[in-house]
């Protein structure tokens, strides 16, 4: 890729393509948006940990032989393996569930599956609530400049130097807005407030149920050609073995909030997507509905889900 531009620009010309732009920069792109790491070179599925791995959008040759054996190492541990994939060949072939798909509706799938884990009640919430912007509030007051805006507390404690507490919680004991992170506070993931000053706002998560709530399964298998009870099950699958099949490590830690954690706690779902979701225009938005279902699963950076790549490995 890099002899492809210094190529290009012996003509003066920017506009040539390479490896990333053909196969997963939507891939990379999407997820370090949503959050900060990616399938490939940035990180992957924990399949030592797993116990549900689900695979979409991916060809033999991507990842390929670590991927095989990994493959084969979960599958004779007992783990579940699920590719949701149009044609039924490479990794799809040993899957213990093919869901065949349209190409290029897998956003469909996603929105649909994020649709459900909302409605049961399916998602970690403790993992929203500490690690995720889900409990922020935002802007709700249409004639604001900061409409749509997270809320921001200029006088937020410093907790981390290098992002100060200065986001909001509605918290639930105290029935009142607080800094993000404040200790002993609990916030609320739905729900509609006022701030002090008359600002109407809600908590990210609220806005995501809401966006989500047409995106049925119904919906969704018009579009992917699954049936809907299908996005169902999987859907309730990913939940329960999220939910009933923790992990813990006996592995102190602390978080960058700077509260220490005795253990290393996490849900044995993990997912690996490559150039199926990437390649298509609407890619991007794919991907990183694919980050956010995987965050309502509580599966980042977490045993048994999606691990980020140490930086010496990235070398």
């Amino acid at each position: 890729q890099a002899l492809t531009g210094l190529f290009a620009r012996q003509f003066g010309t920017p506009n040539y393509a390479a490896h990333g732009g053909f196969c997963s920069v939507n891939m990379a792109a999407g997820m370090i948006y949503t959050i900060g790491g990616s399938f490939w070179e940035f990180g992957g599925p924990d399949l030592e940990r797993a116990k549900l791995f689900v695979m979409l959008g991916t060809a033999e040759d991507h990842h390929s032989n670590p991927m095989k054996m990994a493959l084969s190492k979960f599958k004779r541990n007992g783990g579940r393996f699920i590719s949701i994939n149009p044609v039924r060949t490479g990794y799809s072939a040993i899957a213990d569930e093919w869901v065949p798909i349209k190409p290029g509706t897998d956003g469909a799938l996603l929105l649909a599956l994020i649709h459900e884990l909302i409605a049961l009640g399916l998602y970690d919430r403790e993992f929203l609530a500490r690690y995720t912007n889900a409990g922020q509030l935002v802007n709700q007051d249409d004639k604001s400049d900061e409409f749509g805006m997270f809320l921001r507390k200029a006088d937020g404690d410093v907790v981390n130097p290098l992002r100060p507490a200065n986001f909001h919680w509605w918290d639930r004991l105290s029935n009142q807005p607080v800094a993000d992170h404040t200790e002993g506070a609990d916030p609320a993931l739905l729900g509609h407030f006022a701030m002090p000053d008359g600002t109407a706002a809600v908590p990210a998560f609220q806005l995501l149920a809401e966006r989500v709530k047409p995106y049925t399964p119904e919906w969704a298998s018009g579009i992917t050609g699954i049936p809907a009870e299908t996005i169902r099950r999987l859907a309730h699958e990913m939940g329960i073995t999220a939910r009933d099949q923790k992990i813990e490590l006996p592995i102190a830690w602390t978080d960058c909030w700077g509260k220490r954690h005795e253990s290393v706690k996490g849900n044995p779902v993990a997912f690996h997507a490559m150039r199926g979701l990437a390649a298509h225009s609407n890619g991007f938005q794919t991907i990183r509905s694919l980050a956010i279902l995987m965050s309502l699963l509580g599966t980042i950076d977490r045993p048994g889900g999606f691990r980020h790549k140490a930086r010496s490995e990235e070398h």
